[in-house]
């Protein structure tokens, strides 16, 4: 018994024997492939993104990046374009002091001003520009390319349609030139200008034919111009095309613009066309889902990627109206927001900005005056049929301040990326002047 007790035990230990060594061959070969084959780090985890917050760009009395001080971004008090890209970033007219370029088109980038063209840069061709025109309202793309209308000094023009690109100054149109699509037709002045991110621009021409003046929209693509509509051609509904107002593009090449009809069906509506076949989406007259009529459109309107296009109107009757904000698309027209509504976190609607705004995914921001709210005027942006309030007129920022009364005329321009842009006034205190805000999240 001992002797078989002793072999059982001696069959386990040699047995365990076999296990250490297997063991510590395993161990090694494991220690080799650390050593040899390390195992790599894991990868932080992405920082939390930061919340939307308000962000001061640019004030009246700072330096620019050309000499001399910026004095204000608007002119005459009319509503200012500054608009944002899927960047964050932010173009703006400026009138400059103390510097022999007295205007001059701007980008924010970050902390960062940098200018894109100013009053005494030369155009292609010969000439230099002299001023911003009567509307400067520069058009901004994803890839900071930005389309505007200058007045210039040349012997052969006038005023152009540019683009500025990488550095470069492309003429798209010029005063005195041929214009495409119209027989005999020459250019004789421009509107504002609005560029997508396949640097395609559409725009206003007015053009001389024989001793008549015509209203034109043109599409800019790949180097050539084409006619899209012309006052006094024939619409196929009924009547005629009789004036336009500021065309609007996005990425995929359609182009809506608001447009009045001379004895059509109706007194005007909005239409597409560019990579859409031209259509009439909504017109004067049509009903909102209230069962109020639309009696008039705004004369600027705003397009998404996905042909959401939001605009200003009246609604109601002749001797009873009210202000509205709208969207329409194909699935019809949407009321998004009017007078006497009720607001976010507090009061009513009791007006609108000039026209509203158009961010991404069906995303609609306005400006609105409040009757019995928390403050005198706010930003709103709605999607999906949800409501939210972005930013209040003296509410509280950090450090203490207090947003400004907004400027005269307000506007607030949206981006691809979920920011805004909008204008104060602060005249009358130690500041003085205007200041251009941005809301949303950080730039890229």
């Amino acid at each position: 018994m001992r002797r078989a007790g002793g072999l059982l035990l001696g069959g386990a230990l040699s047995r365990v024997g076999v296990a250490v060594i297997a063991s510590g061959g395993l161990w090694a070969g494991v220690m080799w492939a650390v050593l040899t084959h390390p195992v790599p780090p894991r990868p932080p985890a992405p920082p939390m993104p930061l919340p939307p917050a308000v962000r001061l760009l640019v004030a009246s009395g700072r330096a620019t990046p050309i000499g001399g001080t910026f004095d204000r971004f608007d002119v005459e008090s009319q509503p200012v374009v500054a608009p944002v890209n899927g960047k964050g970033d932010v173009a703006f007219f400026a009138t400059v002091l103390r510097n022999k370029a007295t205007e001059g088109i701007f980008l924010a980038s970050g902390s960062r001003i940098s200018k894109i063209v100013a009053v005494g840069d030369g155009v292609p061709g010969g000439g230099l520009i002299t001023d911003f025109t009567r509307h400067p309202a520069p058009s901004l793309n994803d890839s900071g390319t930005v389309a505007f209308d200058a007045a210039i000094s040349s012997a052969q023009s006038a005023e152009g349609i540019f683009m500025a690109k990488d550095g470069d100054v492309v003429t798209i149109a010029e005063v005195g030139g041929d214009a495409p699509g119209v027989v005999s037709g020459t250019f004789v002045a421009f509107d504002t200008p609005s560029v997508n991110n396949r640097d395609e621009v559409v725009f206003v021409a007015s053009v001389r034919h024989l001793r008549e003046l015509h209203e034109v929209v043109y599409l800019y693509s790949n180097g050539h111009l084409r006619k899209l509509l012309e006052e006094r051609d024939p619409y196929l509904g009924g009547g005629f095309f009789q004036d336009f107002g500021v065309p609007a593009i996005n990425n995929r090449g359609v182009v809506a613009v608001p447009v009045t009809l001379d004895h059509g069906p109706v007194t005007g509506g909005i239409f597409v066309a560019g990579t859409r076949d031209l259509k009439m989406l909504v017109g004067a007259g049509q009903t909102v889902p209230d069962g109020r009529m639309i009696v008039q459109f705004s004369e600027r309107i705003a397009i998404d990627d996905d042909d959401n296009i939001a605009f200003g109107a009246h609604i109601g009757v002749a001797e009873n109206q009210t202000e509205a904000v709208l969207r329409v698309n194909t699935t019809g027209v949407t009321l998004i927001a009017a007078v006497g509504d009720a607001a976010p976190q507090g009061g009513r609607f009791a007006g609108f900005g000039a026209w509203p705004s158009a961010g991404p995914a069906g995303r609609i921001v306005f400006v609105a005056a409040l009757e019995h709210g928390p403050g005198p005027i706010g930003i709103y942006a709605s999607r999906a049929g949800n409501m939210t309030r972005l930013v209040l007129a003296g509410e509280k920022l950090p450090g203490g301040s207090q947003v400004p009364p907004f400027a005269l005329n307000p506007m607030v321009t949206a981006g691809n990326n979920g920011g805004v842009s909008f204008l104060t006034s602060v005249d009358g205190d130690a500041g003085g002047g205007s200041r251009l805000y941005y809301y949303g999240p950080p730039p890229r």
